[in-house]
């Protein structure tokens, strides 16, 4: 266990290292979307929807900018949520409920190119001191189950 702890920290260290100003943190997992974004959340949607997570809200930052007069480019965030996981997650450590629902966001960039990004759920067992083993592998199965969402909208390498 103590081997876990170290890895874990090791991690930690590691990700908090800057190799340059555009070096993008290791807590966000990103990439490129070959969809735009109605169609990067639909198929992300039906995904997670088979795995028992709702879409809780779907926030469009665009639409809100607009409203100040302010130019944004699309940008929306998605909050998925599942109440199994999350309950159990909860107990291990209430703070861990800031994290719920999950969210992740789709943007575009000025080429019109579509992009999503979240925080690893890695993280969260070192922003909330999760040590339950329970709860650690419900942290994996969260981000597989995020893996294998962006994977059906990710831009395949050429």
């Amino acid at each position: 266990m103590k081997y876990i702890y170290l890895l874990i920290f090791t991690i930690f260290i590691s990700s908090c290292s800057h190799k340059t100003a555009k070096a993008q943190s290791k807590f966000i997992i990103s990439g490129e979307s070959q969809y735009n974004i109605e169609n990067s959340l639909e198929r992300m949607s039906v995904n997670l929807k088979k795995k028992n997570y709702s879409i809780v809200s779907v926030f469009d930052h665009e639409k809100e900018a607009i409203k100040l007069k302010e130019m944004l480019y699309p940008t929306k965030t998605i909050n998925f949520y599942n109440s199994k996981i999350a309950t159990k997650m909860i107990s291990c450590n209430p703070s861990i409920s800031m994290e719920f629902p999950i969210r992740v966001s789709l943007y575009n960039k000025i080429d019109g190119t579509t992009y999503f990004a979240y925080t690893d759920p890695e993280y969260w067992s070192l922003k909330h001191n999760i040590k339950d083993s329970e709860c650690l592998k419900l942290i994996i199965l969260i981000k597989q189950d995020l893996q294998e969402a962006t994977s059906l909208i990710k831009k395949k390498k050429e």
